[in-house]
C-alpha cells in the first residue's frame, strides 16, 4: 500500500490529498493517509477533509508516529532510499512524476506545485463540492485579496510576504482592463493585514465573520484575486471562477507554493 503523509492547515492538507490522488491514479494501488502528524501540530491544527478523501476515492486514514516523526523525516531528506520519498523538486514532466510515485512506498512533503497533481479538474471539482457542502452561499465581489500575515512563526523571515507595490500593481491592471469595483480582503488577521498593505491606491474593505471555508467561497465567487504566498490562496485561485487571478512571483519566501498555469505573476 501506498502512503502520503498530510501535514499543515487547510491549504496544507489539500496539497496532499491531490498527490495522493496522482498515486492513486497513476498507479492503481491502494493508498492510505498518515495523519500521526496532528497528534503533536505545534498550532493545534487537526486533519479536517476526511469527508473530501472520501469523496475522490481515499478512503482508509492510518496513523504511524515513527515515520512521521520529526528523526524519520530528517533522516529521509539525507539518506535516499527507494521506499521513503522525500520532496524536493517538481518532476519536469508526467513521466517524471510516475516514475517517481512508481518507485516510492511512503511519500512526505507538501507538494505544492500543479505538476504533483494529475487530474487537477477533477480533484478541483470535488473540492468545490466541498466548499459548497461547508460553506455558506457568497456573492460574487469585485475583486479579493487573500492576504496571509504568517503572524504565528517566529522568525522574522519566515513571515515574509509581498510588499504593498504588488497590490498596486495587480490592482492597476484590473483598473486598466475594466471598470474596478470595491476591493475586499480576506485575511487570517484582517487588522493586521489591514496596517501591513497601507495604503495600495484603493479602499480595502475586509471581509470578517464565518469560517475558513466560508473564506474560501468567498474567493471561489471573486471576479479578480490578488493572492498572497499561501496554500490557501492558491487553492482559492486555483478553484475560483475569477477572470484574473494575481499571483508574486517568487522573492525567496519561506512559503511559497509554486504558480499555477493560470496565475498572473507579478
Amino acid at each position: 500500500m501506498k502512503i502520503v503523509r498530510v501535514q499543515g492547515g487547510l491549504g496544507n492538507q489539500l496539497f496532499c490529498l491531490a498527490f495522493a490522488r496522482s498515486v492513486a491514479l497513476l498507479t492503481g494501488a491502494p493508498v492510505a493517509l498518515d495523519v500521526a502528524s496532528y497528534g503533536a501540530d505545534p498550532h493545534g491544527r487537526r486533519f479536517t477533509l476526511a469527508a473530501l478523501a472520501q469523496d475522490i476515492g481515499l478512503f482508509e486514514v492510518v496513523r504511524h508516529p515513527w515515520r512521521s516523526s520529526r528523526p524519520r523525516r530528517l533522516l529521509g531528506r539525507l539518506i535516499r532510499t527507494r521506499s521513503y520519498v522525500v520532496e524536493r523538486a517538481a518532476p519536469a514532466s508526467p513521466s517524471g512524476l510516475d516514475a517517481l510515485i512508481r518507485r516510492g512506498v511512503y511519500f512526505d512533503g507538501y507538494w505544492q506545485s500543479q505538476a504533483f497533481i494529475v487530474d487537477l479538474e477533477g480533484f478541483r471539482a470535488a473540492f468545490r463540492r466541498e466548499i459548497a457542502r461547508r460553506a455558506t452561499q457568497a456573492a460574487a465581489l469585485s475583486t479579493i485579496i487573500h492576504y496571509r500575515t504568517y503572524k504565528e512563526e517566529r522568525l522574522p523571515w519566515a513571515r515574509s510576504v509581498p510588499g504593498p507595490d504588488f497590490f498596486r500593481e495587480a490592482l492597476g491592471r484590473i483598473a486598466s482592463g475594466a471598470p474596478s469595483g470595491e476591493v475586499f480582503l480576506v485575511s487570517d488577521d484582517p487588522d493586521l493585514a489591514l496596517v501591513r498593505l497601507g495604503d495600495i491606491g484603493a479602499p480595502v474593505r475586509a471581509l470578517t465573520g464565518g469560517s475558513p471555508w466560508d473564506d474560501m467561497a468567498r474567493m471561489v465567487a471573486a471576479e479578480n484575486l490578488i493572492l498572497t504566498n499561501s496554500s490557501f490562496s492558491w487553492w482559492g485561485g486555483i478553484c475560483s471562477d475569477a477572470a484574473r487571478v494575481f499571483y508574486p512571483r517568487n522573492q525567496k519566501f519561506a512559503h511559497y507554493p509554486w504558480p499555477a498555469r493560470r496565475f498572473i505573476e507579478i
